[in-house]
């Protein structure tokens, strides 16, 4: 007896919706009718939320990714492209947008868990070492200690413009909408129109390479080895703010809101407030110089060459766990409200979680 015939559709919905993705797949798979019947993005959807994956859906469409060119060979001998074969003449419906996007999320995920990946593009030009890049998704702009700056095609690895307008190592790129923004170790910030590649403006004032930035609405913050915070005006075209407290150079920026948290080979960090131009608080506790650093409203995640994550409530300043387990320096991570993810010179990605004792759950090597 088949149910479907004799419940209403809202029953079956909600009877459906207590399968597993795999128990709908082949629940599908039975006939045509269950097919049609299971073909519904309010079933899949609730998939993909429980699997975290609504970002490929919503923030970037996966189901109008190109695939890069395929390669002959790759890490697992194997073709990780997806392909999904749909008969010309048939008499389904089409497959709706939220199992498609589940289908190739789970594709993805497998290929990166099976090693099947391949390194199609080697983008050559460069005549020195690469060091900043950043990418809006179609093109890629590099910098290098040539001192030029290169535009690449992202879909075949054509370089497609390059410019020398740069005296020195370039150290930072930020692409933000139509503008360019790049760091240089001659002391200059230069800001570059993404579209005729010609430079709108370019600021002087810092007495050292100016290795780290970051744009916050019409705002440039740049952070140099002279050991000094400045804030720019992109409207106005002028220096706004000189921030000074860091009593060695700066290893690592970042921002949220009107926010700003450096971290220094001083081993120190300090939230700044960009539109007054002020040091607001100063957290100490880290023995070795901090390379990485995130923060939110609350709190402040920062990773030290001292081997240590530690996690700081932003105001009043204080240190309130530490997380050890790292046997090399800390050099990169980030975090959301369930986990802390960090990278080591010890060659491991260890998984924090965010509740609790702190506890790694989780370590890759």
């Amino acid at each position: 007896m088949d149910f479907t015939e004799y419940l209403p559709e809202e029953i079956i919905d909600r009877i459906l919706c207590y399968l597993k993705a795999s128990e709908l797949s082949t629940f599908s798979c039975c006939c045509v009718t269950w097919r049609e019947i299971s073909n519904k993005d309010n079933l899949w959807l609730h998939h993909c939320m429980k699997q975290g994956w609504m970002r490929f859906g919503l923030i970037m469409n996966i189901l109008q990714t190109d695939p890069t060119p395929s390669p002959k060979t790759n890490i697992s001998k194997t073709s990780p492209v997806f392909h999904m074969y749909v008969p010309d003449e048939t008499r389904l419906s089409p497959i709706c947008k939220w199992k498609n996007v589940f289908i190739r999320v789970h594709h993805l995920m497998k290929n990166w868990e099976k090693g099947r990946y391949s390194s199609n593009l080697i983008l050559r030009g460069h005549r020195e070492k690469v060091t900043a890049l950043d990418c809006n998704g179609e093109c890629i702009v590099s910098g290098s200690e040539d001192k030029s700056l290169r535009f690449w095609d992202s879909r075949n690895g054509n370089c497609l413009h390059k410019l020398e307008i740069h005296s020195d190592t370039i150290t930072k790129i930020i692409w933000k909408g139509n503008c360019i923004v790049t760091g240089c170790a001659d002391s200059s910030i230069r800001v570059i129109d993404s579209t005729n590649k010609q430079m709108l403006m370019s600021f002087q004032g810092h007495g050292g390479s100016v290795d780290h930035l970051v744009v916050i609405g019409k705002k440039i913050v740049s952070a140099a080895t002279d050991k000094t915070l400045r804030v720019w005006s992109l409207t106005d075209r002028k220096l706004l703010h000189i921030m000074r407290g860091h009593d060695d150079d700066v290893e690592c920026m970042c921002s949220h809101g009107n926010h700003v948290v450096t971290g220094s080979w001083d081993c120190t960090l300090i939230l700044w407030d960009i539109d007054k131009g002020k040091f607001i608080h100063h957290y100490t506790g880290h023995n070795e110089v901090i390379n990485c650093c995130q923060f939110d409203d609350k709190k402040i995640i920062s990773g030290s060459a001292d081997c240590d994550i530690r996690i700081w409530r932003k105001s009043p300043p204080e240190c309130l766990h530490i997380l050890s387990g790292h046997e090399g320096e800390v050099y990169c991570l980030v975090f959301n409200d369930a986990v802390i993810a960090s990278g080591s010179s010890d060659s491991t990605v260890r998984v924090w979680s965010m509740n609790g004792k702190h506890n790694c759950i989780k370590q890759v090597e």
